[in-house]
């Protein structure tokens, strides 16, 4: 799409497409259901994207490699292990403050998601079951069920 509305936010010229009139019928080619697309998002997310070698870039409406933007190490506090290019400030990473434990577990759900629409009959009951980590002894895992269900 070519860009028909310009504006500049904090010194970035920003261009976008605002005819939204104009979207009428696009992506009519693509006859995937929305629950295909949906397992298809998460399928990337948790079994194809390179985490430790790719950026995600809002900014391009692609993959950008880490050597790219010189994220291919760790600076301070700046982990790299999700990357997430600032479509603004295009020095920054956005997901710079994800630790080990917490992309594990994100990796997890998209993991988990991914199954569930493709094998699970109901995945609209499954996938909004709370999170609860495989390693967790079984009397924990009940107790944090049961607290969910009561809090519900």
């Amino acid at each position: 799409m070519e860009a028909t509305y310009y504006v500049t936010v904090d010194e970035n010229n920003c261009a976008y497409f605002d005819e939204v009139d104009k979207l009428n019928n696009y992506g009519a080619h693509n006859k995937d259901t929305v629950s295909r697309l949906l397992w298809a998002f998460f399928h990337y997310w948790a079994y194809e994207h390179d985490y430790t070698r790719d950026v995600i870039s809002i900014r391009t409406g692609r993959i950008i490699s880490k050597e790219r933007k010189d994220w291919t190490r760790r600076v301070g506090n700046d982990r790299h292990l999700i990357c997430i290019e600032d479509p603004f400030e295009t020095s920054h990473d956005l997901g710079r403050v994800v630790d080990k434990f917490t992309i594990k577990i994100l990796r997890e759900e998209f993991e988990r998601a991914a199954n569930i629409l493709q094998f699970d009959a109901n995945p609209s009951v499954t996938l909004f079951e709370p999170y609860v980590p495989p390693s967790m002894p079984s009397l924990i895992q009940e107790e944090m069920v049961g607290a969910t269900e009561f809090a519900l």
